[in-house]
């Protein structure tokens, strides 16, 4: 019987710490949802990004603050908040009031985001804060691995509150140099041969990258191109092509040498021993690189033959 008992109670002690309570949400207290992100974490900023929040006020909106902290660009936000209390001083994190300033709501209007002083008679709004964030930040340097965050504050006419914050991470998209041809000017095959190794540098680390033969080229270079792919094609994938691993192989690093990779070099030097095949032309190379986030860059890199 004791032994009955034993089992009994120790059945009942695993179901009670097996049965975790969910979370009550009070249905007439404002909240803030990210359906796409749904725990807020950390995401990184992309084209695809799904940045729309929904703010939700049963008691209907009073109070909806956006503060910012965008780092050496705090002072940024300042153009579009009149309220003088709410600026960044000294870097400190500024405050977009969505109710009562009217810059603040005219910066968010002409993003399509209806916000201003008839939100107190509303009890939902929505907002894309990549939006907001690209807005503020067009035609600003930013560093690569920056970390912005937008802390979202609402309450409702009972006096309700509620906040969260998003967290958005920035990187880099891919470069592309030529150090000893900053301004990838056309480079003369006739003339004094120079250096042609062109860097990348991928941040996101190199998910796809090609070297494309534009059409118009020398027949010569088009044909030799065409003999070092799959296909034959004028296309050099370098991450996917078996065959350009041992055909470029001088030249162009390919596979694992480049996919998942930040930097690597591509030497077009090739160009000058192939110039005596060469016709009078006009040989262009567009250089395309996509990274993991899907941010894509693109360089031309041209030669010419007399």
């Amino acid at each position: 019987m004791n032994k009955i008992l034993y089992v009994i109670a120790a059945a009942t002690v695993l179901l009670a710490t097996g049965c975790k309570k969910e979370e009550v949400v009070d249905p007439t207290k404002p909240t803030i949802n990210w359906d796409s992100n749904v725990g807020f974490a950390q995401v990184e900023m992309t084209a695809t990004l799904d940045a729309g929040i929904t703010v939700l006020a049963p008691g209907k909106i009073q109070i909806l603050e956006l503060v910012l902290n965008l780092g050496a660009n705090n002072n940024l936000v300042n153009q579009y908040i009149k309220i003088q209390s709410n600026k960044s001083v000294n870097g400190s994190n500024p405050i977009l009031d969505l109710v009562d300033d009217d810059s603040a709501a005219n910066l968010l209007g002409g993003l399509g985001m209806r916000v201003g002083s008839s939100l107190r008679d509303r009890t939902e709004l929505k907002l894309d804060l990549q939006k907001i964030l690209e807005r503020i930040l067009l035609g600003q340097p930013v560093e690569n691995n920056s970390t912005f965050t937008i802390e979202i504050r609402a309450t409702d006419q009972s006096g309700n509150y509620v906040s969260r914050t998003a967290k958005f991470h920035f990187t880099a998209a891919p470069s592309i140099s030529w150090p000893k041809n900053p301004n990838f000017a056309v480079v003369e095959l006739d003339a004094a041969e120079i250096e042609c190794k062109v860097a990348v540098w991928s941040p996101g680390k190199i998910e796809k990258m090609t070297v494309t033969l534009e059409e118009g080229a020398a027949p010569a270079l088009v044909s030799f191109v065409k003999k070092r792919t799959t296909g034959e094609t004028t296309v050099i994938d370098l991450v996917h092509d078996e065959l350009v691993k041992d055909s470029f192989k001088n030249w162009f690093p390919s596979g694992n040498a480049v996919a998942g990779k930040e930097q690597v070099v591509l030497d077009f030097g090739f160009m000058f021993q192939q110039k005596y095949d060469l016709e009078s032309s006009n040989n262009s190379f567009i250089v395309f690189v996509e990274d993991k986030n899907g941010k894509q860059t693109v360089q031309p890199v041209k030669f010419k033959k007399n």
